[in-house]
């Protein structure tokens, strides 16, 4: 469903993502963990378009993200491209970036209306579904402000859900949060996951949520995947304690 393939990314004379390999399976679940500055979080925005790599090419869904092939050759896409591709793709970030001055039920229809041309009974039909997935059918004619952070996020949640994405890609949306806010979203996320068909990708500092959810874990060390495996695998208590991801794991347990 994704492929990155030798994705390098440089900040002037910084190097932050080193000619990274890494496929993501339909359906499949990868949480993408690793300390501050691993490269993570750009690793996941130069699939969100909000990076560009500085070489290297992702495809999704059988489709390039930043290329296009002319002949024998790759050269860079036009924004129509990158806006068709990225259309597969749904994101929730840290922040909600809900429009204070609609609804929620009209935040959760815009992008449906405009972008997928969907008629307006429709996209509310749609929106309502998602709503009540998340909880939050009951605040259909509730303003952002009225709400507490963790229903904001888990609006932006439906909001991304709505447009029926090949992909979710979930950045530390729980950074955010207050500390009694966390759990609520993180179960969102949970029955999301449990549905099985949509594709995840999660980075997350959430080592217990990350254990539950994820069917492959990604430990980010800098700017390269240093080490993946399944859950038991990466969270086995036999790493070394003076190893990279042992002293990573540490912090947590």
């Amino acid at each position: 469903m994704v492929r990155y393939r030798k994705i390098s990314k440089w900040f002037g004379d910084t190097q932050v993502l080193r000619e990274v390999d890494f496929d993501l399976a339909p359906g499949e679940k990868v949480a993408v963990i690793g300390p501050s500055g691993s490269g993570k979080t750009t690793f996941a925005r130069v699939l969100m378009t909000l990076e560009k790599p500085s070489s290297g090419t992702i495809e999704v869904d059988g489709e390039l993200l930043w290329h296009k092939k002319v002949g024998n050759k790759l050269v860079p896409a036009k924004e129509k491209h990158l806006h068709k591709v990225r259309g597969k793709i749904g994101m929730v970030f840290q922040q909600f970036n809900l429009f204070p001055h609609m609804t929620i039920l009209r935040n959760v229809t815009e992008a449906p209306i405009k972008v997928l041309g969907l008629s307006k009974e429709e996209a509310v039909e749609r929106a309502k579904t998602m709503l009540d997935k998340v909880g939050l059918l009951d605040k259909i004619d509730a303003y952002p402000s009225q709400l507490s952070g963790g229903q904001q996020q888990r609006v932006a949640m439906a909001r991304a859900l709505v447009m029926q994405p090949k992909v979710m890609l979930f950045d530390e949306v729980t950074s955010a949060l207050d500390p009694e806010l966390v759990g609520e979203v993180l179960a969102v996320i949970k029955e999301i996951a449990a549905e099985g068909q949509m594709a995840m990708m999660l980075i997350t500092h959430e080592m217990d949520f990350a254990r539950d959810v994820a069917d492959r874990i990604v430990f980010f060390e800098e700017g390269r995947i240093a080490e993946e495996g399944p859950p038991d695998k990466i969270f086995n208590s036999d790493h070394p304690k003076d190893s990279r991801i042992g002293q990573f794991l540490s912090r947590f347990y």
